[in-house]
């Protein structure tokens, strides 16, 4: 929406100079059209970059930000727009009133921002890998809008990554989302092994799991931007909270990933 109310600017300003700053110089319109978006776009990534200062790493946010969720909002819906992606979503009304862990195979690096536009009215975040924690800007707006930090490499960082996730569900500041697979599959077909021990999550929350499908992500990098990417998710099932409190996780994690082959 914000690029779009941008574009609407540009246009108006290219107008504006072509009758009244230099009439009849037709030339004017094309420059004044891609110089006001440019600085429209420039100025807010200035913005951005400053309210992301104000963001203490150091802090684990508890509460909703609208603010913040905002921003996030934004930067997606301008990626779908720059990279032509279009996202189609089914399966929707499936979903509890309630927060939930969200469990879906894992394709591409937008997979997650996607998935989080798709769901922005439950406040979706997701586990993150130490390496994205390393992109400025992106990794204090991703900090402050639920996406805890995850070391693959330190015991006792998964830990503190799993309670603060499931804390964020059962406070019902949050849904959270992972990739069981743990990291993206380059193949194209079928699914990595699922880490069980990521669905402690939903253990500790004692909330329901969302089980999602996506399609076609992997070829985004390939088709950007010339050719529009259609990529599908379909949300295929949930496994209730007695489900959860019944089994363990790694009956969990079969359970997930049964639903998740017999649709790709």
């Amino acid at each position: 929406m914000l690029l779009k109310g941008m574009g609407i600017i540009s246009v108006i300003a290219a107008v504006v100079s072509y009758v009244w700053l230099v009439p009849g110089k037709i030339f004017a319109i094309p420059l004044v059209l891609i110089g006001t978006f440019v600085a429209l776009v420039l100025l807010w990534c200035f913005f951005c970059s400053i309210c992301a200062a104000f963001i203490d790493m150091d802090k684990d946010y508890d509460t909703h930000s609208p603010f913040y969720r905002y921003f996030v909002n934004n930067i997606i819906e301008s990626l779908e727009i720059f990279m032509n992606i279009k996202t189609h979503c089914s399966g929707k009304e499936c979903l509890p009133d309630e927060k939930f862990m969200l469990v879906c195979n894992h394709r591409s690096a937008m997979d997650p921002l996607l998935t989080m536009g798709v769901l922005r009215e439950y406040n979706t975040g997701f586990i993150a890998k130490k390496a994205i924690y390393k992109v400025p800007v992106i990794r204090r707006l991703m900090h402050r809008c639920f996406c805890p930090r995850l070391d693959k490499e330190d015991m006792k960082s998964q830990a503190k990554t799993i309670l603060r996730a499931s804390k964020l569900i059962k406070s019902q500041e949050a849904s959270i989302g992972i990739y069981p697979e743990g990291t993206r599959n380059k193949t194209g077909e079928g699914l990595l092994p699922f880490m069980s021990g990521s669905f402690k999550i939903a253990k500790k929350a004692d909330c329901p799991i969302v089980v999602a499908v996506i399609k076609n992500s992997e070829n985004i990098s390939k088709n950007t931007p010339w050719k529009r990417t259609h990529v599908y998710l379909e949300f295929i099932g949930v496994i209730d909270k007695e489900t959860v409190a019944a089994n363990n996780t790694t009956q969990l994690s079969d359970m997930a990933r049964a639903m998740i082959e017999e649709k790709m």
